[in-house]
């Protein structure tokens, strides 16, 4: 018995010694690893203008105050998230056969340059445009688009705007080009060209006397330096190029009385009865008076104007009659208008 006791003690004591299983030194270590995405620059695959929302229709004209889009596609292999900004200049060169370059354009000018710019900002970003001031170039935001998902690799920035009333007409060698710049968060940055657009002639003219009244006049009298005459006629014009100012009228005017109708004579000779003509300029000089016809007769000539306009205050009308009239007070319509030359 007691050497049994022993035994199994002495048994105890050995599996107490052996190694277990379960239990391990500390055998292995960590690192954290990293490593960096090196930014991609930018590219610029596509730069068009269109004459319709959906850019489908190449806009190689431009007219002011029509809205036009110009469309830059642009690729980032970090994804559209990385852009910062896209912006587009367009401006005007005087000799299109040397190319200017878009470095020489850094603020926006009436007549000759606008810079137009989406910058990355919260939510859709920011559409603004330089043109100088007073202007009526224009950019709209609300037909301005975006890519469908800043996390694609490619996709359209579009801007949507207006040329400015002044800006200048193309002729000659001369014509407007456009230069697209996309940058992206690591200021990378890639650039295109569009070159080749022409900007057709604009003008607008506002007539600022309501009523041009001869008073009573006289039968048989007419074309002199002082009699029937009216001056002070006012109108305001506007032109992106040079521009003439024609006046034109209406060929019946009627009497207060339904049955009596004064005729107009182009020729300004007023033989036949009812008949009158008018003559007229930009100033009060009798010796420079054209004769008005009803489509119109230039009367003025004027160059590229500001985005204020031009006003002349100094329209002078001479009035002619012949020697046959009934009594009545007769109305009709003067054409003030302006017209490309």
């Amino acid at each position: 018995m007691r050497k049994l006791i022993t035994f199994l003690v002495a048994l105890s004591l050995l599996v107490a010694t052996m190694p277990s299983l379960a239990v391990f030194a500390a055998e292995t270590g960590t690192s954290f690893g990293s490593f960096t995405v090196g930014g991609e620059a930018p590219q610029i695959t596509d730069f068009q203008t269109y004459s319709n929302a959906t850019c489908t229709t190449v806009a190689t004209n431009f007219t002011p105050q029509v809205t036009y889009y110009a469309k830059v596609t642009v690729d980032d292999a970090n994804n559209l998230s990385d852009i910062l900004e896209v912006k587009v200049k367009i401006y005007y060169d005087a000799d299109t056969s040397s190319p200017a370059n878009e470095a020489d354009i850094s603020q926006g000018m009436t007549q000759t340059a606008a810079i137009m710019t989406w910058t990355r900002t919260t939510g859709t970003g920011l559409w603004t445009i330089d043109a100088g001031t007073p202007t009526t170039w224009a950019i709209i935001p609300t037909s301005c688009a975006l890519p469908e998902s800043m996390d694609a690799t490619t996709g359209d920035w579009i801007f949507a705007f207006k040329v400015g009333k002044v800006a200048t007409e193309s002729l000659g060698t001369a014509g407007w080009e456009l230069h697209a710049r996309v940058t992206d968060g690591t200021f990378y940055t890639h650039g295109s060209y569009l070159r080749g657009k022409q900007l057709l002639w604009y003008g607008q003219m506002t007539v600022n006397t309501d009523n041009v009244d001869f008073g009573v006049v006289n039968l048989g009298t007419g074309f002199g330096a002082d009699v029937n005459k009216v001056t002070g006629i006012s109108v305001t014009m506007i032109s992106n190029g040079d521009f003439a100012g024609n006046g034109a009228v209406s060929e019946m005017w009627n009497g207060s009385n339904p049955d009596n109708i004064a005729i107009y004579d182009e020729t300004g000779v007023c033989a036949n009865a009812n008949e009158f003509s008018l003559m007229t300029w930009g100033v009060d000089d009798f010796s420079k008076a054209v004769l008005i016809t009803l489509d119109g007769a230039n009367v003025m000539n004027n160059d590229q104007t500001s985005e204020d306009g031009l006003e002349r205050d100094t329209i002078t009308a001479w009035l002619k009659l012949s020697n046959t009239f009934p009594n009545d007070t007769y109305t009709g319509t003067v054409f003030y208008k302006i017209v490309n030359r």
